[in-house]
């Protein structure tokens, strides 16, 4: 299935079943959110690949920079530094759908918004880049076999074993959680979990269920090898980088 999809390059990567909260603040971004509201229809997140999540064009931009001044949540440095060429998203991203509910709209029409990650997908072509981009678009199948149960499973009895011994190291109590039951779900809520960067976190966007299981389960073994009480046999393995959780 093929459809057109309003594209919002980021610098961040969205997950399927993942939230997500944004400023929307230039002009193009509003008139693109605006249009969704009102169709009720996604936006497409992509992870920057090259060139700048903010356009200097934007007017609302160079108001910030000619008065000097910041928002709560665009410090202005931050801003300076963000300013680039025209950004260039990689080919495999996700639907957003915006949650009306927990959306507002301010009196100079900038938007704060909580958007739910939904569907991966490629682009195939952009129909549109003025004045923000459109492509069309293919929804990615979700592919599972039951040779990946036994590996789901194995990643939950590792994630139990991280946060206990976390626990017993910090003495902090593990959250309370209720992980997926759905192996692809899983996934993908682990790979939003894990504090990696962001080309980690895309390659396991575009890759199937066997891969991320495979990937992910060695980046905990790698944080579960620096921690006392771990055990002796937690070692990591695999193409994988280590970090923390969100």
């Amino acid at each position: 299935m093929t459809l057109k999809l309003p594209i919002f390059p980021l610098n961040t990567v969205l997950f399927p079943g993942a939230s997500i909260r944004l400023h929307i603040f230039e002009e193009r971004y509003r008139l693109m959110i605006g249009r969704c509201l009102e169709q009720s229809s996604p936006f497409g997140v992509a992870l920057i690949r090259s060139g700048s999540e903010v356009s200097p064009d934007d007017p609302w931009v160079r108001r910030q920079l000619e008065l000097g001044e910041a928002t709560d949540e665009l410090e202005l440095g931050a801003l300076k530094r963000e300013l680039g060429g025209e950004a260039v998203p990689y080919p495999v991203g996700t639907t957003a759908q915006i949650s009306v509910g927990e959306s507002v709209r301010l009196s100079d029409g900038r938007y704060y918004l909580v958007a739910a990650g939904q569907r991966r997908f490629r682009i195939q072509y952009f129909v549109q880049r003025q004045p923000y981009l459109v492509a069309s678009v293919a929804y990615l199948p979700e592919q599972s076999s039951s040779t990946v149960a036994e590996p789901a499973e194995a990643l939950r009895r590792l994630y139990s074993r991280y946060w206990a011994a976390l626990s017993a190291a910090t003495g902090y109590d593990p959250p309370e959680e209720t992980l997926p039951s759905n192996v692809v779900d899983l996934t993908y809520w682990m790979a939003n979990r894990l504090r990696v960067e962001n080309r980690q976190k895309q390659r396991w966007l575009e890759a199937d269920v066997a891969t991320r299981l495979r990937e992910i389960s060695a980046a905990i073994r790698a944080e579960l090898a620096l921690l006392p009480n771990a055990g002796p046999n937690e070692r990591a393995s695999g193409e994988s980088e280590t970090g923390s959780w969100n």
